[in-house]
Parts: C-alpha cells; sequence; structure tokens
C-alpha cells in the first residue's frame, strides 16, 4: 500500500509539472486567436492541476525505491496520457463519430506523441490543427522522449540514494554530481532544438512555431515534418538531427564539456560503422543515391520515422534490411528506440571477443532475456496485427515500427484500422518506449537488465 501511495503522489506531481508547462500552447494559442483551442487546453490545464493536487495530498512524497520507480514510470506512460489526450477529443480533430472510436483515437495519438513513436491519425497536420495544438503535440512528444520524468524523480531523491535511481533508468555516472547530469540532459537537448528551430526557420518555414515542432519532432523522432527528396541544407539538417538524437548523452555531454577525445565510445565507433555499412547495402539492394540511403538508413535506426521514399516499394531483401535497422535501433540512453548498440556490440563480442571485451555470464543472461522478450513480444504481437489481411513481413514492420517507436509504416497504420488493432498498437508503443525488461522487473522486483532509456 506504501508503494501504491508514492506512485499516485509522484504522479500528481508530474501532472502539476504539465499542467506549467501547458502556458506555452495556451500562450500561443490566445496571440493565434484560436480561442477553441485554448479553451481546451486551460481545461487540460486546470484539471492536471486539480488531479495532480488530489494526488499529491493522498500521501507524502518519499524516495521511491527501484521496484516502485519502475512502476511509477509505467504508470506515467499510461495514466499521463489520458489527461493529455483532453485537447484531441474536446477539437475532434479526428472527426470520429463514435464516442470509443474518438477516445481511441485521441489516446492513440498521445501516446504515440508521449512515447515518440510518431504515428499519427491526423490527416496533415500542419493544415488541419490550429498551431497552439500543433506545438502542444510537439511539446508533449518532447517532454515524454528526453525523459523529463526520469529527471523529475531523480530531484525527489537525496544525493546518497540518487546512484540506485540512476542505475535502474540506464544513466551512466558521467559526473560525481548526478543531479548535474540530469539538469544538463534537459538543457543540452533545450539548446539542440532552440538551434535547429532557428536553422529550420531560414530553410524550412518562416513561422517559429512550425520551425520549433520540427525540430522537437526530428530530434525526439516522434511526428515528422514534411520532408521531399534531395541534397539542400533542409535535407541534410534533418540527417545530422536525427543523428545527434540517436547518439548517447555521453556524446552530448562530453561535446558540451569539450571533452573531444572522449567523444568516440567503442558504442559509437561500432553504430557508424554498422550505418555505413548498412547504407552501402540498402544503396545496392533498393537502388538508391548514397545521400537518399543514408537518410533512410539513420532515419530507421535513430526511430526517427521520417521517409520520403516509397519503404514498400522496395525490394524484399531490402525491406527486411530496413527492419532489421530499425529493430536494432540507436545508442543506449538516446532518443532512440529498439535494442540498442550497446546490447548487439555485447552479444558481437561475447561470440568472438577476446579478454576484457568478453561479457560477464551475468550481462550476457540479462542481454539474451531482454533480446528473447523483445522478439517474443514481436513475433506474438506481429502475428495479431496480421489478422487484418496483410502479409506477415508488413505486420512485422507495422508492430517492429511500435516497438522501437519509430512511427514509419507501410500504410497499415491509419485511422480506418479496427479498434482491437489500435489498442493492439497502443500496447506495443508502450511497451517499446517503457521496454519489456523495466516491466518484468517491476512485475518480479528483481534485477533483469538494466534499462537503457530510449
Amino acid at each position: 500500500m506504501d508503494s501504491k501511495r508514492k506512485i499516485i503522489s509522484n504522479m500528481g506531481f508530474f501532472l502539476q509539472i504539465m499542467g506549467l508547462l501547458l502556458v506555452l500552447p495556451i500562450a500561443i494559442g490566445l496571440e493565434a486567436g484560436e480561442i477553441t483551442a485554448v479553451s481546451s487546453l486551460v481545461a487540460t490545464c486546470f484539471l492536471s492541476f486539480g488531479v495532480g493536487f488530489l494526488f499529491n495530498s493522498f500521501a507524502e512524497r518519499k524516495e521511491l525505491d527501484e521496484r516502485t520507480s519502475l512502476w511509477l514510470m509505467l504508470a506515467t506512460f499510461t495514466v499521463l496520457p489520458l489527461v493529455l489526450m483532453i485537447p484531441f477529443i474536446w477539437n475532434n480533430v479526428f472527426n470520429s463519430g463514435n464516442p470509443f472510436e474518438l477516445f481511441t483515437n485521441a489516446y492513440f495519438e498521445t501516446v504515440s506523441g508521449f512515447t515518440t513513436t510518431g504515428f499519427s491519425f491526423i490527416a496533415d497536420p500542419l493544415l488541419s490543427l490550429p498551431k497552439s495544438l500543433l506545438f502542444y503535440r510537439s511539446l508533449v512528444e518532447f517532454i515524454g522522449g528526453i525523459g523529463f520524468v526520469y529527471i523529475l524523480v531523480a530531484f525527489l531523491y537525496p544525493n546518497e540514494g540518487i546512484d540506485v535511481f540512476s542505475e535502474t533508468f540506464g544513466v551512466e555516472k558521467l559526473s560525481n554530481n548526478l543531479k548535474k547530469v540530469f539538469a544538463s540532459i534537459i538543457l543540452v537537448y533545450t539548446f539542440l532544438v532552440v538551434l535547429f528551430t532557428v536553422i529550420f526557420y531560414f530553410v524550412y518555414s518562416p513561422n517559429l512555431v512550425i520551425s520549433s515542432c520540427a525540430a522537437m519532432d526530428v530530434l525526439t523522432g516522434g511526428y515528422q515534418p514534411n520532408v521531399t527528396a534531395g541534397i539542400g541544407i533542409f535535407q541534410v539538417s534533418i540527417l545530422v538531427l536525427m543523428l545527434l538524437g540517436s547518439l548517447n548523452f555521453h556524446f552530448h555531454y562530453n561535446l558540451f564539456s569539450l571533452k573531444l577525445r572522449s567523444l568516440l565510445t567503442p558504442e559509437i565507433k561500432f553504430y557508424l560503422k554498422v550505418l555505413a555499412v548498412t547504407t552501402v547495402i540498402i544503396s545496392i539492394l533498393a537502388w538508391l543515391n548514397p545521400f537518399d540511403s543514408l537518410f533512410h538508413v539513420v532515419s530507421m535506426a535513430s526511430s526517427t520515422g521520417i521517409d520520403y521514399i516509397n519503404i514498400a516499394a522496395t525490394s524484399l531483401p531490402a525491406k527486411i534490411l530496413f527492419i532489421l535497422i530499425g529493430l536494432a535501433g540507436g545508442c543506449a540512453f538516446s532518443m532512440a528506440g529498439g535494442l540498442k548498440m550497446q546490447r548487439i556490440r555485447l552479444l558481437i563480442n561475447a561470440l568472438v571477443g577476446k579478454g576484457d571485451s568478453r561479457p560477464t555470464r551475468e550481462e550476457l543472461k540479462s542481454t539474451l532475456a531482454v533480446v528473447a522478450g523483445f522478439v517474443g513480444v514481436l513475433i506474438i504481437l506481429s502475428l495479431a496485427f496480421s489478422t487484418i489481411g496483410i502479409t506477415m513481413i508488413n505486420s512485422i514492420f507495422e508492430v517492429g515500427s511500435a516497438l522501437t517507436t519509430n512511427g514509419i509504416s507501410m500504410g497499415a497504420t491509419k485511422v480506418t484500422l479496427p479498434l482491437s488493432h489500435k489498442w493492439l498498437m497502443i500496447f506495443a508503443m508502450i511497451i517499446g518506449r517503457v521496454e519489456i525488461a523495466s516491466i518484468f522487473r517491476a512485475i518480479k522486483g528483481s534485477r533483469v537488465v538494466k534499462n537503457s532509456g530510449k
């Protein structure tokens, strides 16, 4: 009972913070005169504060142990979207006539954003959504993407207890002051959003709201801006930001600390080699020019989900390789989803490594458990998803895109998808963001494997 009270109380804290952050899209809406959209955002803001205050009154916030922290993380990605979806329901952005369908679509859209997956049931958001809702949609994605929840929890911990917390969420101890590390995460990623907002303002859209949405969308790997084929400044900027988002925070921390000799960790070197080799092979198999091949390989690996070629029309070997690089993902503790390069590198070292490069028996056991769990969930959900009448390979692509929080679709994940399959994809997106290993740890209360973060 004490653990439940801790979770509920801390959930209240998160809701109050969310309510505070809604001031940003509300201000944008007021400036643009978007009365209906602002009304929905104000209602969401008051509900966040109200429910948050109620939850906070339920129990005193106390230090969280590992198991309670994991349950809090799972609750965050399932409960918070129930409040955050209100603007989508209020404005009925899907033109849904059935109340349950409207609820499902709104929850799907919010979970997709909060987990940074990027699937969307909204037709042409740039044209159909008011600017305040467009910014709100990307803000929800940014908050979920940088692990804002974990960072806030970290500041609830005393200095002597934060080591356990950081280990729980796979945050590397880059400094003796871990709270400084958590603060750096917010500052670094906010700086990248501001920097690329300015770049996109000049090369994409002379509108700060749209440019900032694009920056948040690309960095977190969620919703995608409109990108056309070509090798221009905009496409190159997108490619650079996707790559930065898929590199571990160790890279960013060293970069901003000017520790340039420490930038390329073994994991990052391995990741860059994988991207280079895959780009060459995809270029041959799909008959793409090197830039288009690199762009889409990085998009898949970084879980960004931006595409301007028809992946569904590529050859079967190319399609399979796209699936594999998407499932592999990017670096640990980055914006990328998937299994993560750190785990893949560990498995390779277990087979061919020598001396100190070989993992311990416990590390190998933990990693194999994660991989087996991931593959098992992928196969089971893909079999269920294929019942809508699509091939198994396309079903694996769709479900894999949800589990890796990628968001690229072969065309099956759309607003006309049966309700049962929409809930299946919601389940897959949440599992992909939280990670199956964390769910096992929360249920069993034992250390299965360290969470790598997104």
